[in-house]
């Protein structure tokens, strides 16, 4: 192939190794655009997660709360089981000491046991009569102990109906504040949800991306490659080049050396005065 053949065909190599960068570079800026697009979405995912997170601590703390007040509503529920229980015990008790109750009403026996002490405080009386009257005020008062008695029975049981009403309310509160607490819970599981199928969204929107940055990658490469075949071949041309102008050097050195030999030789026949070159050529000829 001649010299100028070979200088057409860098030319031509060279033309297109250009138009390879051309369309290497722009395969490498899309890439570059789909990897940051990846790695946006990744941030992205990278922001929703801690929300998660957040969303998870809150709900657990609500959950937590939720099952302190479930163990103080179940222990006023049991406190009022066993109030319910003491009421019931008071009532049968009063049901019993009620058996008991005189005929005569209590406002009629305290009158006559004041009506009594009075006889005996004021009036000198024998003995045997004021033992009579004393034996008296004992009956009376242990009949009046009945009704006391039921008076206090009366009084405990209103007490305690009185406190299991303000458990009532006690327990009442902690349904509501059980209920609000895990509804609250349950608004911050659904978000974390949410963001946990949005998370799965924006990771399949990476992959994508990051599989369009890998096409775009690989195929920059191969250009990268192609580019790299055409440089070494431009390469080899060149050496091919040198080699063949390295020939052509030597051959017209060769003929300028054949041609000035055969000028000295037909001057020294001539008699003729030959310069320095041409006797330095002779001699390494071995002409002279």
């Amino acid at each position: 192939m001649m010299s100028s053949d070979l200088e057409q065909r860098i030319r031509e190599l060279y033309d297109r190794v250009d138009q390879l960068k051309a369309e290497r570079d722009k395969l490498r800026r899309n890439a570059q655009r789909w990897a940051e697009k990846r790695d946006g979405i990744r941030e992205e995912i990278r922001e929703i997660r801690l929300a998660v997170r957040n969303l998870k601590r809150k709900r657990n703390l609500l959950n937590d709360e939720v099952r302190q007040l479930k163990v103080l509503r179940e222990a006023d529920k049991k406190i009022r089981r066993e109030i319910f229980e003491k009421i019931r015990r008071l009532r049968e008790e009063r049901k019993r000491v009620s058996m008991k109750k005189p005929r005569r009403s209590r406002s009629y026996l305290e009158r006559e046991i004041k009506k009594i002490e009075w006889k005996i405080q004021t009036e000198p009386l024998p003995l045997d009569v004021e033992k009579e009257l004393i034996n008296s005020i004992r009956i009376l008062e242990s009949q009046l102990e009945v009704y006391r008695r039921i008076e206090e029975l009366n009084a405990e049981i209103t007490e305690l109906i009185k406190k299991t009403d303000e458990i009532r309310k006690e327990i009442s509160s902690y349904r509501s504040r059980i209920s609000e607490k895990a509804a609250k819970s349950q608004e911050f599981h659904l978000k974390m949800l949410r963001k946990i199928e949005r998370i799965k969204e924006l990771e399949a929107e990476a992959e994508k991306s990051h599989q369009r940055y890998l096409e775009y990658k690989r195929k920059a490469k191969a250009l990268s490659l192609e580019i790299k075949r055409l440089l070494d071949e431009i390469q080899s041309i060149q050496e091919t080049m040198k080699e063949i102008e390295e020939k052509e050097r030597r051959r017209k050195e060769e003929t300028f050396k054949r041609q000035l030999i055969e000028s000295a030789l037909k001057k020294i026949k001539r008699g003729e005065k030959i310069s320095f070159n041409e006797f330095k050529i002779l001699l390494e000829k071995g002409k002279i």
